[in-house]
């Protein structure tokens, strides 16, 4: 295909979702103007062409980029659908994928075969589902980017209505946390397993908290996006179904929250003796692998190169530098490549808004308590299995975009949004 083909047909699709956001009653939002949307739609499409042009023309490895090793994989498996079907039906579907006369179209793969058990990441369905956006791009890396930005808006679109009820007094401040974060919007618009994090979370959230009368469709709803969340990072969808699991559990009213919490604590303190020690190896043996590739690789923004010993001893020991590394790093004063500076800059503006806010603190009660603590035990666990598993920042400041958003999120719940309304003239 040519180029003046995959332009056009690229500027097609692009009309065709600008329209249906204009046109599709899901963007029909009380007190938000499409025009919004449609702006926060292109700032994705333009965050997603600069993240493959960066990956095309700077760093030119595509046997590093991620991108691209999901791409050139997807464009593998896609050809395999026209020379036998069969085969192709179960590497997509993942059964009798380990037959010899089926594998061997999987050989030649990069990335395809990452192990699907990994707690921080899986590779496979996103490039499953590339190889499907193939047939529609006619595999042009750009037009499914574009396609996956506009999943991915739907994903945060619905995370922006089924949140809008705890935000009444000042909805528009939904925009920052889900749309306009510098580093969430880039990570989040490429061929990159954020964008369908988000779009499965917004799912979930939107059956979940918008309160429908179908009960039926609101939980089939909720289960396909918890799915697609623990196919793409396990951590993050056992993280999403156990905030679920605490929300509903203390937001009962038929008794008093003090003996669910007392419960709650007793569980958790049960789970903790029973799997602790899985728990703890996985981590450390996730972390190990990462410091051997780094290593391999020879990244350049890997800051520990220590292999330890997995035991709960040093994973205590490695929490206050997880939190360090995976919050506040890269700091501004750190050396490192020109895109390195440009994250830390941006983290350090991003820490300023969590901590601006917070002058106009409001203690929150009721379900916008419970939905802070919440966001806020979501953000930090995903923080410290981020910081404890990855030694790389160049691999932190990606990977940490999934809890950046709750971490806003959770402080914006406990502020008073009418005196931040009128401090921002809004």
């Amino acid at each position: 295909m040519n180029v003046f083909f995959h332009s056009a047909l690229y500027l097609l699709c692009f009309a065709l979702f600008v329209w249906l956001i204009f046109k599709w009653r899901f963007f029909e939002i009380e007190g938000a103007h499409k025009k919004h949307f449609a702006f926060f739609f292109l700032l994705k499409v333009v965050a997603g062409i600069s993240l493959t042009l960066i990956y095309t023309y700077y760093y030119t490895d595509q046997a590093k980029a991620d991108i691209y090793r999901y791409f050139n994989d997807s464009k593998i498996i896609s050809s395999v659908l026209f020379t036998n079907p069969l085969a192709w039906l179960k590497i997509m579907t993942g059964y009798g994928i380990d037959e010899p006369e089926v594998f061997k179209y999987v050989l030649p793969t990069q990335y395809f075969s990452h192990p699907g058990n990994d707690i921080v990441t899986n590779n496979t369905f996103i490039i499953r589902v590339n190889v499907l956006l193939n047939y529609l791009s006619f595999s042009n890396i750009y037009i499914n980017t574009l396609f996956l930005n506009f999943i991915s808006f739907i994903g945060l679109t619905a995370l922006f209505k089924s949140l809008r009820s705890y935000f009444t007094e000042f909805q528009q401040i939904l925009y920052v946390p889900l749309f306009l974060l510098p580093s969430v919007l880039f990570w989040s618009s490429g061929l990159l397993k954020e964008s369908l994090l988000f779009t499965g979370m917004g799912v979930c959230f939107y059956a979940w908290l918008s309160k429908g009368d179908n009960i039926f469709q609101s939980a089939l709803l909720a289960t396909i996006g918890i799915l697609i969340v623990l196919l793409i990072k396990l951590q993050a969808g056992l993280l999403l179904v156990l905030f679920i699991a605490v929300f509903l559990f203390l937001r009962k009213r038929s008794t008093s929250a003090l003996p669910r919490l007392g419960v709650l604590l007793i569980i958790s303190a049960v789970g903790v003796y029973f799997i602790g020690n899985d728990v703890c190896r996985m981590l450390i043996e996730k972390r190990n692998e990462f410091v051997e590739l780094a290593l391999k690789e020879n990244a350049g923004s890997y800051f520990d190169a220590q292999l330890i010993e997995p035991n709960i001893f040093n994973l205590i020991k490695l929490l206050p530098e997880a939190f360090i590394n995976s919050i506040l790093r890269p700091f501004i004063w750190d050396g490192g490549k020109a895109f390195q500076k440009i994250f830390a800059v941006e983290n350090f503006f991003f820490l300023l808004l969590l901590i601006l806010p917070l002058r106009y603190f409001k203690f929150p009660k009721g379900e916008k308590l419970l939905l802070c603590l919440c966001f806020l035990f979501f953000a930090l666990a995903n923080y410290m299995i981020i910081g404890i598993t990855v030694p790389v920042m160049g691999a932190i400041v990606h990977y940490r975009v999934i809890a950046a958003p709750f971490l806003l999120l959770a402080v914006l719940l406990a502020v008073d949004l009418e005196r931040l309304k009128k401090a921002m003239r809004f």
